[in-house]
């Protein structure tokens, strides 16, 4: 799939400023793209349009040339992409088991598939007992975003958006993800990640894009924006220059 935004506004009153301000940049499903910017620079705007949550945009917005208004929210089970919020939100009267169960019937996976990724995001997520016994309620901020992660994952969806996916997580949980996104994109699935950690974004991301007050300072490869600058930077250093000037 190849997802194209041409001059994408949105502003969530008249009376308020652009949160996007004619943004344009696009991308094949099978890239791993990184958005980084400041608070408040439009990420979890331009999210919102992208998953259909937002459809009064001024500008188009294309999936396989497709054009998109969303008001049905259809777009992630037509297009097969799936989603972890920032902060995510579960029924806290059931097991993460158990809601992994129901989005299985809902996305209508195999008994066979459904245990395979149940597997793979066990043991590069952590996931541990817990996920059987436990209550939403009972559960950490990082068992949260465990369970999330896995919801997103969970029947190889085409594509995957991933807002501050490193919340919460430890060490061992952020490489375990690090092997997910990689494993899925040697498989042609990629995903948008949307993340203040520089460094993650680094290590996983071929393309970036860089949101200042809801302008796209830079949208490419990751590859050409650390050959932009003189000598060996990293994206935190070349970040730090562009929005620190």
């Amino acid at each position: 799939m190849e997802f194209s935004l041409g001059h994408i506004s949105f502003r969530y009153s008249p009376k308020l400023d652009y949160s996007l301000r004619t943004v344009d940049c696009s991308w094949t499903s099978t890239s791993v793209v990184g958005l980084a910017g400041a608070n408040g620079s439009g990420k979890t705007t331009l999210i919102r349009v992208l998953l259909g949550e937002l459809v009064e945009f001024e500008g188009a917005y294309r999936i396989d040339g497709q054009e998109i208004r969303d008001y049905y929210g259809n777009i992630m089970p037509d297009f097969g992409i799936g989603y972890s919020p920032d902060t995510p939100v579960l029924d806290e009267m059931l097991t993460g088991f158990e809601i992994l169960c129901l989005v299985a019937d809902i996305r209508r996976i195999e008994k066979e598939a459904f245990d395979r990724d149940l597997a793979l995001l066990r043991e590069n997520l952590q996931l541990g007992d817990w996920l059987y016994t436990q209550k939403c309620s009972e559960y950490s901020s990082g068992m949260r975003k465990r369970v999330s992660l896995a919801i997103a994952f969970l029947g190889s969806p085409k594509f995957t958006v991933l807002d501050e996916p490193t919340n919460g997580l430890d060490p061992l949980g952020v490489f375990g993800l690090k092997k997910i996104i990689a494993g899925k994109k040697e498989r042609g699935c990629g995903c948008l990640v949307a993340s203040h950690v520089l460094d993650f974004v680094e290590k996983i991301a071929d393309k970036v894009l860089l949101l200042r007050n809801g302008a796209l300072l830079y949208g490419g490869s990751l590859e050409g924006l650390m050959r932009s600058g003189p000598g060996a930077r990293s994206l935190e250093e070349i970040y730090c220059t562009m929005f620190g000037s």
